[in-house]
């Protein structure tokens, strides 16, 4: 994650790229990001959801893994960066600080990022993002659910000020800023999927974020990319003539997984979680 205050995303991928404008407000529409080639090697990695210690090991193999390998090396992950694991601060951080050297890295929003940034512009979806795992990442910022009630009897707007209070503004600052999808000659990254029957380029940011059972069930030929996306949960990484899937459960003891996409195919790597 590159945001203002380290150094902008863009400025991160030594490729022309098309952007649209940067997100102005929690609620408008995400960046779409296009390379004009692909690099070398991409390390696409699956849903984090607070897994800090499988995330620095994953990164780890991929380094070794990436060792001897030449030309451009880049991480794209996959989203949902929050919620459900034990340690969503310490993963923005921990994304915050950069790549590891030699790679660049682009990442993307999933639907737990952006319904934690809802709770900052709408407070009536706290309890919603509460719900789907947001309780642990409010543990991780060293707020426990029973002092979250307290400030909670003062209403919904008190509540969310005491939250904002905890989390370091860079944090909301890199979200915010986070793109919705990544699109070069050979694949389309994006946290769900895509709806079928509607050109790439003209994907909303909810199904991009959302969409499961129809993504999913598309057949050979719906899109003219390979589609890497998270989000819904498989026993493996697994890839066939639609897409490749990479969330396989870090926060439920899944492992987190990545594939490496190069000019020999697909290959995955894993490494377990708690």
């Amino acid at each position: 994650m590159q945001v203002p205050g380290s150094e902008n995303l863009i400025r991160q991928i030594a490729f022309r790229m098309r952007q649209r404008p940067e997100a102005r407000d929690d609620n408008a529409e995400r960046r779409r990001l296009q390379l004009t080639s692909d690099p070398d090697v991409i390390y696409a990695i699956g849903d984090v959801h607070g897994c800090l210690d499988a995330l620095v090991r994953l990164e780890r193999l991929i380094v070794e893994d990436a060792r001897d390998r030449a030309g451009t090396k880049l991480i794209v992950m996959l989203g949902d960066y929050v919620d459900r694991g034990p340690e969503s601060c310490g993963v923005l951080d921990h994304l915050l600080a950069g790549p590891p050297a030699g790679f660049r890295r682009v990442c993307l929003s999933g639907n737990h990022d952006q319904a934690f940034l809802n709770v900052f512009s709408r407070p009536e979806t706290l309890h919603h993002w509460l719900d789907i795992g947001g309780f642990q990442t409010l543990k991780s910022y060293g707020i426990g659910s029973r002092e979250l009630q307290e400030h909670l009897r003062s209403g919904l707007k008190h509540g969310v000020h005491f939250i904002a209070a905890a989390v370091p503004a860079e944090h909301l600052t890199g979200l915010r800023q986070l793109p919705v999808s990544l699109v070069t000659p050979t694949y389309f990254f994006s946290h769900a999927g895509a709806r079928p029957g509607y050109d790439l380029a003209a994907q909303s940011d909810d199904d991009l974020m959302w969409i499961r059972r129809e993504f999913m069930t598309a057949l050979p030929g719906t899109f003219d990319r390979i589609m890497v996306h998270g989000h819904t949960i498989v026993p493996r990484p697994c890839a066939d003539a639609v897409r490749i899937s990479l969330d396989t459960g870090a926060y439920r003891g899944g492992g987190l997984s990545a594939a490496r996409l190069d000019r020999d195919g697909v290959s995955f790597l894993s490494v377990p979680s708690a």
